[in-house]
C-alpha cells in the first residue's frame, strides 16, 4: 500500500473539487447507489449539523475514501444525519485496500456506533450482528413482479385484491399520488409520525430543530441523483397513507411512513407500497429497486424478493479500542443478555430509545429532556417487570 494521509474537515471545509472527487467515486461503485452514500446528502447534514465531519483518506496524493460522520465527544463518531441514514459506512475506491478500521484509526477516532452498517470487510462482518435488509426488484416488469410474489404469498395478495374491491365499493374516489407535492400532505406525515413515537413510547426524533432545517432542505433539492419523492393516498379527498423515500436514479428508499388509524381496515399502507412498485415497474426511467430496510413488518416480508446484509453494533479502530464511559453500555448489554424475561426485553427497549436520543439531541436541553422522559418510561416498565416475576 502507498503512503496513506488523513485529514478531517468540516462541511464548509471541503473544496469544490473534494465534493467531486466523492461524487465521482460514489459514482464509480454499484455498491453506494443507495442515495444514503450520496455527497448531497452529507452535504445538506453538514449544513444543519455543527459536528458533521468529512473524513478523507488520500493514497499517494489522491483520495481514495470518504466518510461523512458526526465527531462526538471521546474521539467517537456516529453515522451522518443521525437516526435518519437507514446505510452508512465509508465510500471507498475499488483500488483501495484501506478497511475501515484503518481509516477510523487514521482519523483519530477510537469506534462508531453503526445502526445500519454497510459490510465492506470481513472484520466488520464478523464483530456486527447482521441482519437483512429487505430489497424489492422490478426490473423484469410489473406483471412478472406480481406472479412470483402472489405464487410466494397467495393470501397476502388474494387479501389486497379484496381490500382493493372495498375501496372502490366504499369511496367515491381513490386517488394515489406518486409526486405529491403538497405541503397538507407532507406536515400530516410529520404529524402521525410523531404521534406515532408518543403512543408507543420511543423517543420523537422528527423534533429537533436541525432534523425540521434538514427535512426542508431535502424537499427543496433536486439532483440526478438525489431527491425526496412523497407517495400517499387519499379517499374521497382525504388523506390515509403516506410515504416519504430518498431517491437515487437507482433506488427508492422507504423511509417514513405512516397511515390513518381510520382508513386501517383498508391497508393504505400496504396500498402505497404496491402502487408504487407498480409505478416503478412500469415507468421506463424509474429506478428498479425498492429498499426498505430490515424487520419483519408484513409489507417488508410481501413485497420483498431478495435480501441485503446490514450490521448494527460498534466499530472499532482497534480490536479493543473503547472509552472509559462505554464500559457502562458493555455492562447494560451484558444484563440484556443474562437476565431472563421481560426485565431483558425492557432493557433492550430503553438502550434503544437512548441510542435514539444520542442520536438526533445535538444540545444538553433536549438530550436531558430525552433522558428524563426515558428514565421515566424505564423505571415504570421495570417496575412491571419486576411485579410479573415469579415470588
Amino acid at each position: 500500500m502507498a503512503q496513506m494521509d488523513f485529514r478531517v474537515f468540516k462541511s464548509d471545509q471541503m473544496s469544490e473539487e473534494l465534493w467531486a472527487s466523492f461524487t465521482q467515486l460514489r459514482n464509480s461503485r454499484a455498491l453506494y447507489d443507495d442515495p444514503f452514500f450520496d455527497p448531497v446528502y452529507a452535504r445538506l447534514v453538514g449544513r444543519c449539523r455543527r459536528d458533521t465531519r468529512i473524513g478523507v483518506a488520500f493514497e499517494a496524493g489522491e483520495p481514495v475514501g470518504f466518510w461523512p460522520l458526526h465527531k462526538r465527544p471521546g474521539a467517537w463518531a456516529r453515522p451522518i444525519g443521525g437516526p435518519f441514514s437507514d446505510w452508512h459506512g465509508p465510500v471507498l475506491s475499488g483500488h483501495t485496500s484501506l478497511s475501515p478500521s484503518a481509516f477510523l484509526k487514521g482519523l483519530g477516532l477510537l469506534g462508531m456506533s453503526a445502526f445500519a452498517w454497510l459490510p465492506q470487510d470481513p472484520s466488520s462482518e464478523t464483530r456486527l450482528r447482521l441482519a437483512g435488509a429487505n430489497m424489492t426488484y422490478v426490473g423484469e416488469g410489473w406483471d412478472a413482479f406480481l406472479a412470483n410474489q402472489t405464487q410466494r404469498w397467495p393470501k397476502h395478495f388474494k387479501k389486497m385484491r379484496r381490500l382493493a374491491r372495498n375501496v372502490e365499493r366504499d369511496f367515491s374516489e381513490a386517488e394515489f399520488r406518486f409526486d405529491d407535492l403538497s405541503d397538507a400532505t407532507f406536515n400530516r406525515l410529520m404529524e402521525l409520525k410523531r404521534e406515532q413515537f408518543q403512543r408507543t413510547g420511543r423517543h420523537d426524533v422528527l423534533s429537533p430543530q436541525w432534523v425540521k432545517n434538514l427535512m426542508q432542505a431535502m424537499r427543496e433539492t433536486q439532483t440526478p441523483r438525489f431527491r425526496l419523492r412523497l407517495v400517499s393516498l387519499h379517499l374521497d379527498g382525504r388523506h390515509a397513507a403516506s410515504e416519504l423515500v430518498v431517491q437515487s436514479d437507482k433506488v427508492m428508499h422507504g423511509w417514513i411512513t405512516a397511515f390513518e388509524p381510520e382508513f386501517g381496515a383498508y391497508s393504505p399502507g400496504n396500498m402505497i407500497v404496491q402502487l408504487m412498485l407498480e409505478q416503478m415497474a412500469k415507468g421506463e426511467t424509474m429506478p428498479k429497486i425498492y429498499d426498505a430496510g430490515p424487520g419483519l413488518d408484513h409489507y417488508k416480508r410481501h413485497y420483498s424478493n431478495y435480501q441485503l446484509p446490514i450490521g448494527a453494533g460498534v466499530v472499532r479502530s482497534r480490536a479493543l479500542a473503547m472509552r472509559p464511559d462505554r464500559l457502562l453500555g458493555q455492562a447494560w448489554r451484558s444484563g440484556e443478555r443474562l437476565l431472563d424475561g421481560r426485565v431483558s426485553r425492557v432493557l433492550t427497549q430503553s438502550r434503544r430509545r437512548l441510542d435514539q436520543i444520542c442520536l438526533s439531541e445535538t444540545d444538553n436541553i433536549g438530550r436531558l429532556s430525552g433522558l428524563y422522559q426515558a428514565f421515566t418510561r424505564t423505571r415504570a416498565a421495570m417496575e412491571l417487570a419486576e411485579s410479573d416475576q415469579p415470588q
